[in-house]
């Protein structure tokens, strides 16, 4: 399961998506999804 919010979290502490990626043990490509999502729709971090 994927946990956006700490994606959005761990990418406002100017994370890398690889670290990100290595943190969650989720693939690279969902967190690029997850964080192009988030700035098409306007949401960022803390809520």
């Amino acid at each position: 399961m994927v946990n956006y919010r700490e994606i959005l979290r761990l990418n406002s502490l100017k994370y890398t998506q690889t670290d990100i990626s290595i943190s969650l043990k989720t693939s690279r490509n969902t967190i690029r999804e997850v964080i192009k999502m988030a700035k098409e729709k306007d949401i960022s971090w803390p809520p």
